[in-house]
Order: C-alpha cells, then structure tokens, then sequence
C-alpha cells in the first residue's frame, strides 16, 4: 500500500474507534492491523497525536462553528480526527517523508573506542551495559522514544535493561537490530555483521526500509549472519554463541575453522599481522586459545602440523 493508502485506513481505524459498538473483535483485528507494519503504527499515532492537538482547542475557547455544542462528544472527536488525518496526509504528500524514521536523540552522541587489543566496559545512561572489543567504534544516545547505538567498526556484547517504553536500538551497517529484551554480542566487518544472542530476543531488520515485514527474529542461541541483503539466522544449542562471545574472556575458540579464518581472528588483537600461505589456508583447526598469545597459537601450528613460522620485524609468515 502506498503512504496515502495507509493513512486512509489508519484514519478509518481512528474514527471507528470512537463509534458505538466497538467490539473486541474489532479491537483484536485493530491490534493485528498495528503489528502487521511499522509503516501502520506511525501512521496511526501521527493521526492520534493531531487528533489530541485539534481535541485541546475547545479547551482553549477557539471551538470551529462546524461543531455545535449539542453534538455529542463522539461527532466532535470524529470531525477533529477527519481534519488531523487529512493535515497528516498533507504533510506526507508535500514534504515526501519516510513513514518511519529513528527518532532524534535529546543530546548528542556519545563515543567510545579501544585500541588493537584493548577491551573496555561501559555504563550507558539507562544502566545498561556495553563491552567493547578489540579495535571498535561505538556511539550512544538517548531520545524521547528510544536508546540508540551505532557500532561504527568492531564487536561489542550488550546486556540491556529492559524499558517498554524506551526500545533500544543498534545501528549496525545495512541493519538495525531492535532489542526485545536480552543480552547479544553484534560484530562489523564493513557490511557484514554478525550477531549473537546469550539469552533473549532480537529482530534484525533492514536499516534502509521502513518495513519490517522481512525482519528476522534471533532468539537466545541463535547466530544471525548479514551479507549484503541476506540474513540467515542459524539454530544452535548455545555453543556456537559461547564461542563467538569467548572474547569477553579473553578467549578465542574454533571449531572445524579455516586456518585463514582463525589467523584474521588473532590479527584483529596483534599489531603484527600473520600472513598465511595459499595451500594451508583451508587447514581446519580447533580449541581454545588466548586472545593475545599468538606465539603459542604458532608453536602450536608448528608443532602439530609441522607448519614454518618466519617471525620478520613486521609481519609473520605462515607457510609449510
């Protein structure tokens, strides 16, 4: 439906709404309605709002002539609703705004980074905590109707407390993940991001449209992977999120992972990058190893699959 189309029938649901013999079942399909889109809510509470304003001019001794004092309360607020749908419409039709848009935060953002190898804690304002990982950019603001973060570049676990009336929102390249209450780890790579959930739910929704019909839901041990335009979310029993969120330990854990795959893992914490050879980057490898102790990830290398480490001033080869 285009925006002149759901407005008509958020307008329709205003005015019903008010009439005798609103029904539970009315109320029930209403409801569906709401949750079908977003699209369908903003429409629906900017009507509302200019519904409210329009309502206080009786209050302020500026009643319109079109309203008699006789008629009863349900004509008048019917009238109101009629002129607030038709301004909304208005509006849409000149200015060509988007029917949603992430609302504005009350003050500026605030920034947080780590350096290569450096983690770090923060508190936000609403008592929620954010753990940054290696090399990250974050930033974090407060509006009216939600709390807001963009992760610019890196990882960071989230632990979010729970405020219905505040939604919690992160900004991570071609999506936005709206959190529905749960502790989640989000991981950036340009546009390809990666998220985890410990314990909750998220919906993971594309950040350049206004729907969320293709939304998708990660609930607690699932893995949602974002490439490009696609999103899929992979089932688990908790271990393949355990391992992604190793880091807040100071852990690194592979399983059946490409040695190429595990070595861009360690050169996110190391200022000295390890580069490996063609034919040995398909070697699997598992276990546990500390973030920040490359050299016994090597001597291991070398150890169990008699792989060569040539230690320059620079950078460290892999090869056989």
């Amino acid at each position: 439906m285009s925006a002149a189309e759901i407005e008509d029938v958020a307008a329709g649901w205003l005015i019903r709404r008010e009439e005798p013999g609103w029904t539970d079942q009315d109320e029930a399909e209403f409801a569906a309605w709401m949750k079908r889109s977003m699209a369908h809510k903003a429409a629906y509470w900017r009507l509302e709002h200019g519904w409210r304003e329009a309502d206080r001019i009786p209050a302020l001794g500026d009643t319109p002539s079109c309203v008699e004092e006789e008629e009863a309360p349900g004509r008048r607020r019917t009238v109101f609703a009629l002129v607030g749908a038709l301004a909304a419409s208005l509006v849409l039709a000149l200015t060509g705004i988007a029917m949603w848009s992430p609302p504005v935060p009350t003050e500026p953002p605030a920034r947080y980074e780590t350096a290569r190898g450096a983690r770090e804690a923060v508190k936000l304002a609403d008592g929620s905590t954010v753990e940054l990982n290696t090399a990250t950019r974050l930033r974090a603001a407060s509006g009216p109707d939600a709390r807001e973060v963009w992760l610019d570049e890196g990882e960071a676990f989230f632990d979010i407390v729970h405020r219905p009336d505040r939604r919690f929102i992160v900004h991570a390249g071609p999506r936005r993940i709206v959190v529905l209450g749960t502790r989640f780890s989000v991981k950036r790579s340009g546009d390809d991001v990666t998220v985890a959930v410990v314990s909750g739910r998220v919906k993971v929704e594309d950040s350049a449209s206004a729907e969320s019909a293709g939304a998708a839901i990660v609930s607690t041990g699932d893995v949602a992977y974002i490439r490009k335009q696609n999103t899929l979310v992979v089932g688990s029993n908790g271990d393949e999120v355990n391992a992604m969120t190793a880091w807040r330990e100071g852990l690194l854990v592979f399983d059946n992972t490409p040695l190429r795959t595990a070595v861009a893992e360690f050169n996110r914490y190391s200022g000295k990058p390890i580069q490996v050879a063609p034919d040995i980057q398909q070697i699997r490898i598992g276990g546990s190893f500390q973030t920040h102790n490359a050299d016994a990830f090597l001597d291991l290398l070398e150890s169990a699959y008699g792989l060569h480490v040539d230690r320059g001033e620079d950078m460290i080869e892999l090869k056989r």
